[in-house]
């Protein structure tokens, strides 16, 4: 009796990880978030997927894609939404919190470097090639001008003039086509 209780409750807790677990757009009272408090060293890729969180890695979307695309949807209709991507290189992993509240986009990285609310009103996804190679780059922009060589450029060289490159902040990059 007691295996088969175990057993449910097992399913139970499995079945409430992959409805995900809401991410909570909370600052403190300096203005830096705090969503990351609570989160804990080493959590898997089967653990990022149970508790709902879209999860990137090879630069391509491996899991929970409809969750990303649940996102795009609700900001594009204009309702607060956030959500969390886990992004793994090897076995590291950097969470990365994405929020859309009124009208503004916002991202925070796991590492902790700068935790500043700093609200974008877009969120692009530009497509162009690096190395002769498809790919992508989701970023939150200050405006819709920005372009995919402006984004690689910035990110693989320190020598193109800041200014000349409208304010953005890279969430991730992607090899071929955007799989969502």
């Amino acid at each position: 009796m007691k295996g088969r209780a175990l057993a449910i409750l097992l399913v139970i807790l499995l079945l409430t990880g992959c409805m995900g677990r809401p991410v909570s757009f909370t600052l403190d009272e300096g203005g830096n978030y705090t969503g990351f408090d609570w989160v804990e060293e080493g959590y898997t890729r089967q653990a990022a997927r149970l508790y709902g969180w879209v999860v990137l890695e090879d630069l391509a979307i491996q899991e929970n894609g409809t969750v990303w695309q649940r996102f795009l949807q609700r900001a594009g209709e204009g309702k607060a939404a956030g959500v969390r991507v886990a992004e793994f290189f090897g076995e590291e992993m950097c969470l990365i919190d994405v929020f859309f509240r009124d009208g503004q986009y916002r991202a925070f990285f796991s590492d902790g470097f700068d935790m500043r609310d700093e609200p974008f009103p877009f969120l692009l996804t530009l497509s162009g090639e690096t190395n002769g190679q498809p790919g992508y780059a989701v970023v939150l922009a200050g405006d819709d001008s920005l372009t995919y060589e402006q984004v690689m450029h910035k990110f693989f060289s320190s020598q193109y003039p800041i200014e000349d490159i409208p304010a953005h902040r890279l969430l991730f990059l992607g090899t071929g086509e955007p799989n969502w």
